[in-house]
């Protein structure tokens, strides 16, 4: 990793929280924090300052009060949102006070690329998104996978962390947004797909369905204080619960059980609220997820993984992956945090882009 940073950094959203170096500061801080090992801190600290220095001046020169931004990209898992919450989290201990005051001026920045979208403010994915071509400029998502929700996420919490009253604002304009796309029949909250051309699809997973807006509605709630949000929570919560997963196969689940599309991701959606509140039926739903991964699995010689299912291509059948959000290490460790959960044991994984549950 050390000796391939250069490599990284350079390549396409190379510093984002799930597609470059973000990443790798969580994984190598993690690693720290659990064997005591400096080597991976120093390393830690090194892509840190990295990403830092990756940072592109918004304004013209001598100017700043644009902000900052990363690969011109808004969204939570490529780009600036993503590093932003980075910077909330882990910046503090390997950046000191320069972590703050560049995460604010990464908020400034999305301020500036919100886009009025009466009632409230939503967000494209950034110019960078759509230098290549092969993603369609006029697609706006709500969710928090690539979409308004994430942004106003992290706007939110980096209202908590500054004080700030712009940053809350655009959090609760864009959320209004949000809500102007989702079905709420039968007290329950799940948001569109995209626009304009999927607008009638409604997906239950954590990256753009109900799952991440419930992280959005907990992250509200803490921010403002505002039991309301809690209300919405449990109506996301709600979407999955009568939803008739995991028997329900399409459309919206697509017959996947990944961490980030599937029941991996909702099962501990579920294992958030149940530390959250307490309630037996939340634990019980996990349960039924994961008994469902577990029957689902591929076991042979070559140990176990699973396969997904994407109803939209010519050949659905997805082979094996090895990656966190759609493979075997993902779901493994959805099963390891079950494991803790049923042992009153606590998970030790504090993500930068989720909320505390506590």
């Amino acid at each position: 990793m050390s000796a391939s940073l250069d490599t990284h950094v350079a390549a396409e959203a190379g510093c984002g929280l799930f597609t470059g170096i973000g990443g790798w500061a969580v994984v190598l801080h993690e690693l720290a924090n659990a064997a005591a090992d400096e080597e991976s801190r120093d390393l830690a600290g090194r892509v840190m300052r990295v990403i830092a220095a990756s940072a592109t001046d918004a304004g013209h020169a001598g100017h700043t009060e644009h902000g900052v931004q990363w690969h011109d990209l808004t969204e939570i898992l490529w780009g600036t949102a993503g590093i932003g919450c980075l910077l909330l989290t882990l910046g503090p201990e390997y950046l000191g006070p320069a972590a703050l005051d560049l995460a604010t001026r990464a908020g400034d920045w999305l301020l500036t690329q919100a886009e009025d979208k009466p009632p409230g403010l939503r967000w494209s994915l950034g110019g960078g998104a759509y230098a290549s071509g092969r993603l369609n400029s006029r697609r706006r998502y709500p969710n928090f996978a690539h979409g308004t929700a994430g942004i106003a996420f992290f706007l939110a919490r980096l209202a908590t962390q500054t004080g700030e009253r712009r940053f809350l604002d655009a959090s609760l304009a864009g959320t209004e947004w949000v809500l102007s796309t989702a079905r709420t029949d039968d007290d329950t909250c799940t948001a569109f797909h995209h626009e304009p051309d999927a607008t009638d699809l409604f997906t239950l997973g954590w990256c753009h369905g109900p799952p991440g807006l419930g992280w959005l509605f907990r992250q509200l709630e803490l921010s403002t204080g505002d039991a309301a949000w809690r209300t919405w929570l449990r109506r996301a919560a709600r979407a999955d619960l009568m939803s008739g997963i995991p028997a329900r196969k399409e459309p919206g689940f697509w017959d996947n059980v990944s961490r980030c599309c599937g029941s991996a991701g909702v099962a501990e959606f579920f294992l958030d609220l149940h530390k959250l509140e307490g309630q037996s039926s939340d634990l019980e739903f996990a349960r039924l997820l994961v008994d469902d991964i577990l029957d689902r699995a591929i076991t042979d010689e070559s140990g176990m993984r699973w396969s997904n299912y994407e109803f939209r291509i010519p050949e659905p059948d997805l082979p094996p992956e090895t990656t966190y959000l759609q493979g075997a290490p993902g779901i493994g460790s959805t099963l390891l945090r079950l494991h803790r959960h049923l042992a009153e044991g606590r998970w030790t994984v504090t993500w930068p882009h989720a909320p505390a549950w506590d």
